[in-house]
Formats: structure tokens, C-alpha cells, sequence
């Protein structure tokens, strides 16, 4: 699968399509809800797919959301900048004209990297940044997110809008078997299972990485408490040597 760059919110999407990227990266700096599909439901005439993105980093990143077919979807924002904790909606807007079933074809990649003080999130400047940033570097993370749509999806009142409404979904509707018999029906429900395995694998994702930060917490807290008895001891042993010295000093006198 190959993706193509979404452009800034400013200009219409025209990027051309890059190299592959691999599934999925292990950093920590981005949650993604929901993780690895995006499903999409009617919004008035439009097909609408959201997804909420958090930075659960400890600094600054700039993500930027990419597409196998950016001429298919509108992207909005595509790329930004979170701060420590920040959260974004990401909506991607399927374009009128275009076949319902693609859906289930297409995928995005939600990348992240973390910004240093000296660099600048001006919109222009995020544009040059990601520009000549690799796909392959290190400093990327990466999340790769399939498409679906939902259980029990009702397509009426969108033949007008989208080629192809009315025509089964195909076996990635989410928690409903599309036409084509059991075959159909087992697909569906393996991606029940996998969106719910999904979800659950991000919640133990968060879950480790709130441990993690309090097991560091704790041996923070830990080697205070040392230094703190340490230098309790210290100044109780001055303190008593000190009393000592003026005990038999006025014992020299007497």
C-alpha cells in the first residue's frame, strides 16, 4: 500500500504518493481513538470518518496524516502541532462523486514527531519540516489505520451524493456481515473481533505507559526520601557534636 501526502489545511491535497511504511511503530507519544480503524457514518450528505489523537509525551509534537488516495477524501487538519496532553479530532470527509464500497480499500498513516525548542511550528515551517523529514527516520512515529464502516450501515439518501450507495460495503463493515453469505458473515465478525482486540491492546498500551511513568515516579520519590534521611542524619550528627563541644568546654571552665 502506498500513501500519499495530505497537504496543509490551506491548500487543496495534491501531494504525490511515497514509498510504503511499515504497520506500526512502538513510540509513545500519540493515542489514537479509535486505534487502527477509522469508522465512517452519515453526517447530513456527507460520509464522515473521526478520529481523536492525544499526545501523551511529556513535549511538543507535529503529526501529519496521510492517505492511499488523497483525490477520495477530505483531510482536516492534516497536520499540527499537540502540546503536552492536547487532543485533536481529525475528521476525513469522503468526496462526493466517489463509490461508497472504496472505503473498505483505503487506509491512513497518522505520524508524529517530537519538536524541539528550536524548532518552530509555523504552519509554513511545519510544511518544510515535513518535507524533509524521511519516512524511515527514527524520530517518526507511526500508526497505520484501516477504514470501515459501521454495524447496521443505512446508505439511503446518498445515491445523489456517492457512485455506488446502495451497493454492499464489503466484508470490512464493522459488526455486520455485507451481502456474499457466510463467507461475508466471517469476515465481518473477525473484524469485530479485531476492532474490539483494538481497542483493547491501545487501553493496555496507555494503561503500561501510566506505570511506567509512576514506577519512575516512584524511584524519584524513593531517592528524595534517601537524600532527605541523609541529610537529616547529617545535620542531627553536627548538632550533637556541636552539643558535645559546648558541654565540655563549659565543663573546662567550671
Amino acid at each position: 500500500v502506498h500513501f500519499a501526502n495530505l497537504s496543509p489545511p490551506e491548500t487543496p491535497m495534491n501531494e504525490s504518493a511515497t514509498n510504503s511504511f511499515p504497520e506500526h511503530s512502538d513510540g509513545e507519544m500519540l493515542r489514537i481513538n479509535p486505534p487502527n480503524i477509522i469508522i465512517f457514518a452519515k453526517s447530513g450528505n456527507d460520509l464522515v470518518g473521526t478520529v481523536e489523537i492525544t499526545n501523551v509525551d511529556s513535549k511538543p509534537v507535529t503529526y501529519k496524516v496521510k492517505t492511499t488516495a488523497p483525490e477520495k477524501f477530505r483531510v482536516r487538519p492534516s497536520t499540527g502541532v499537540l502540546l503536552p496532553s492536547g487532543t485533536v479530532t481529525i475528521n476525513v470527509v469522503l468526496q462526493h462523486g466517489q463509490q461508497v464500497n472504496i472505503i473498505n480499500r483505503e487506509k491512513f498513516l497518522v505520524m508524529c514527531m517530537g519538536l524541539t525548542s528550536d524548532m518552530s511550528s509555523n504552519p509554513q515551517d511545519l510544511v518544510e519540516l515535513w518535507k524533509n523529514t524521511s519516512t524511515r527516520s527514527a524520530n517518526l512515529e507511526q500508526h497505520r489505520l484501516k477504514c470501515a464502516l459501521p454495524v447496521n450501515f443505512d446508505e439511503s439518501g446518498l445515491e445523489p451524493m456517492f457512485a455506488g450507495a446502495g451497493l454492499s460495503a464489503g466484508p470490512d463493515m464493522i459488526g455486520a456481515a455485507a451481502a456474499g453469505g457466510p463467507n461475508a458473515a466471517g469476515a465481518a465478525g473477525n473484524n469485530q473481533i479485531y476492532y474490539t482486540l483494538s481497542v483493547i491492546m491501545s487501553r493496555m498500551d496507555h494503561l503500561a505507559l501510566l506505570a511506567k511513568r509512576n514506577q519512575k515516579l516512584q524511584w524519584l520519590t524513593c531517592a528524595l526520601f534517601l537524600l532527605l534521611s541523609l541529610a537529616i542524619v547529617y545535620i542531627l550528627k553536627v548538632e550533637i557534636k556541636n552539643n558535645a563541644s559546648q558541654y565540655c568546654t563549659s565543663a573546662e571552665l567550671n
